[in-house]
Order: structure tokens, then sequence, then C-alpha cells
């Protein structure tokens, strides 16, 4: 299988898509399929590019998954301006730049959000000639209204349009919890979904693992919660 992740946000960065993403590409490279990722600078949680990255383009290599990063205009500011910026200028460079630094592949999955990186994963997986899959860890632009991020009613609409048309447009739509898949179902009964949780290392966290600092820390963890 040769397969492209679409992400704003990718490892050396931290946080939680970094490391499911970057957990899911490494697993697929270790098992032989074909995996690249195309993703922004490196740039959160400061707002500013890591050391020893900049350009428009650059491509390299992390465990064994190639990883295409694009230009993106880096910022903090909750202003919406500037995060709005933020968004789009990801978003073209993905397509325009990115989009030439790409091989045709089997699949394409598109991480939302941001829910407008669904514009260069629709038109992405038209030129790769790829199956687009639609990837939702947080619903947008429902979570963004509810953390007053989004306000302005014209935006508003054109976000939910947005959000309908990578539904409708998408191969398939995969939820990270049961109650976004059940919200889509509701609204978009017509849409395949996938619930598709996430996972852990079972050889990692296991009883074998088990050491008696770990149960006392559990322990006394435990004793607060009770408290």
């Amino acid at each position: 299988m040769n397969l492209t992740i679409l992400t704003q946000y990718y490892l050396p960065e931290i946080g939680a898509p970094q490391r499911r993403l970057s957990h899911l590409a490494e697993g697929l490279a270790k098992q032989g399929h074909r995996v690249t990722v195309l993703t922004a600078m490196p740039n959160y949680p400061t707002g500013k590019i890591y050391p020893g990255y900049g350009g428009l383009t650059c491509v390299e290599e992390i465990n064994g998954v190639r990883v295409v990063r694009t230009c993106i205009y880096p910022t903090q500011d909750a202003g919406f301006v500037r995060r709005l910026s933020s968004y789009f200028s990801f978003v073209f460079s993905s397509l325009l730049l990115g989009g030439w630094k790409l091989e045709p592949c089997d699949y394409l999955l598109t991480e939302s959000p941001p829910l407008f990186l669904g514009i260069t994963g629709f038109w992405l997986s038209r030129w790769k000639r790829a199956r687009w899959i639609f990837n939702v860890s947080d619903l947008w632009p429902e979570s963004a209204v509810r953390l007053g991020m989004l306000n302005n009613k014209i935006a508003l609409r054109m976000s939910e349009w947005l959000e309908a048309f990578c539904y409708n447009n998408a191969w398939l739509i995969t939820g990270q919890s049961k109650s976004i898949i059940e919200n889509i179902q509701q609204r978009f009964p017509r849409v395949q979904t996938y619930h598709f949780s996430n996972g852990v290392d079972a050889a990692r966290f296991c009883p074998d693992a088990a050491t008696a600092d770990a149960r006392a820390t559990l322990h006394q963890n435990a004793e607060c919660v009770a408290l």
C-alpha cells in the first residue's frame, strides 16, 4: 500500500496528533508499506519555525517515513485573522508546492482539524488519483464555536459548507471517538464512516513492564483521587 498522510502537525513537534499520526505512519512503514507525510515546517507550540528548518519546502526521513514539508505562516496569536492566515498559508503551500513533491498514492488521509485542510486533501486526492480518507479528530466548526474561536456568521456558514463538502466527497470518514462518528452519521447518514480509535503499544504497556516504582506512583495517585 502507498499511503500519504496530510497533516499540519507532525514530529518533531509535540502534541496528540503528532504522536498519534507518527505512530501510525511508522507502524505501517515497518510492515512494508510506503508512507509519506505531507506537513508544515515545525512551529508548534512556540509559533516560530524550529531551528534547522525553513524555506519553501524540504524533504527528510524520520523513523523510516518520508516527510515532505512546505512553508507556513507561523503564529500562536489567538486572533481570528492571524490564525486563519496561518491555516490557509499551509492549505495553499501544501497543495501548490507539496503536490509536486508527492508521488501517486493509493490512499490520502487528511487530518482534521484544521478543517480547511480538506481543501488540499480533496484536490490532492484527485491529482494523485487516491482514495480520500478524511480523519476527524475533533468536530469543526462545532468545537471552534464552543471555544469562542468562530463567532462570525458568514465564516460559520462557510465552515459548515466546507465540512459538508468534505464529508460528502471523501471515500471514507474516520473518527477518533464513537461520539464523533455518531454525530456525523446523524447529520450525514449517507456517508461511509469508520471508528478509528486511538491505540496502545501493548509491547510497552503490559504486565511485564510493571515496576515497584510504577505501582507506588499509581497507588499514590489513586489515593489522591479518592480524597
